[in-house]
């Protein structure tokens, strides 16, 4: 048995063997060098922004009281959002929307007139989620086309149908808009 161990050994111990070895050794570890670089320049970064978003960044929710009520109450459980961080805007001070970076409109809470004063509030950098759930009026109504193309022609702003679909929305958004310099 130590005879085979000795051959194996002087066949592996060859220069061509340890030549190959070590370029093969060499190549390896510059790969997973290079996977680790490429992983903190491209994953980091984003992880970074929902992180700082997730913490520190205020989601405000423009809706009637009832309906604010019950998307915070999503939002919290959720356990992405931390209640601090949600504040409500009523239809008396949408000015307060030029202030804000992250927004949550509840469609059917206001009027065209209202809405289309919430579009021009609006910074172009900040993020906005347009909740329009259609199953929940009787007459299933829609958004009219010229709101329709009002709204998909503001920059960062996205409608959305389902509350299953709107979390995933938010935090879409609350990574993609830019963050202001301080």
């Amino acid at each position: 048995m130590p005879n085979f161990i000795l051959i194996f050994y002087q066949f592996f111990n060859h220069p061509f063997f340890v030549i190959f070895g070590g370029i093969a050794a060499t190549i390896v570890l510059l790969g997973f060098i290079l996977n680790f670089v490429f992983w903190v320049l491209g994953i980091w970064p984003l992880l970074r922004r929902l992180g700082l978003g997730r913490w520190t960044r205020k989601i405000v929710i423009v809706a009637k009281t009832e309906v604010y009520n019950q998307l915070k109450k999503d939002l919290v459980d959720s356990g992405i959002f931390r209640e601090n961080n949600i504040s409500q805007i009523f239809s008396k001070s949408l000015a307060e929307i030029k202030e804000r970076d992250l927004l949550l409109v509840h469609y059917q809470s206001f009027s065209e007139d209202e809405i289309k004063t919430i579009l021009a509030n609006k910074k172009s950098h900040a993020g906005m989620v347009f909740y329009y759930p259609i199953f929940s009026n009787k007459k299933g109504e829609q958004i009219p086309p010229k709101m329709f193309k009002l709204i998909s022609n503001a920059e960062n702003t996205t409608l959305v149908n389902f509350r299953g679909r709107l979390l995933n929305d938010i935090i879409t958004t609350l990574i993609t808009t830019s963050y202001e310099k301080r």
